[in-house]
């Protein structure tokens, strides 16, 4: 299983259409191939959010969803920095 932790700092006020989008984004990647969770949290002005994949390649797929490569793109309309994680975590 990969875990992917997405850590943004969120630049204020955050405008609705980021709303609009992060639900979509939420749907988009529940619904692809290997997909396990998701859970979110906002700690003051930073947005944590970790998701689970079956596999590497999962990953790799949904980083290419063209929907979603459009939302990485206007990353900087929302967020003042963000940092991406990919650990691969081991069942024992």
């Amino acid at each position: 299983m990969i875990k992917v932790f997405f850590i943004a700092k969120m630049k204020s006020p955050m405008p609705h259409e980021y709303t609009i989008m992060s639900k979509k984004m939420r749907e988009l990647a529940e619904a692809h191939p290997g997909f396990i969770d998701i859970t979110s949290e906002e700690h003051g002005d930073v947005e944590i959010t970790i998701s689970s994949w079956r596999s590497k390649e999962d990953v790799m797929d949904w980083a290419h969803n063209p929907e979603h490569m459009e939302a990485k793109k206007r990353s900087g309309e929302w967020y003042e920095w963000v940092r991406g994680i990919h650990v691969e975590a081991v069942d024992d």
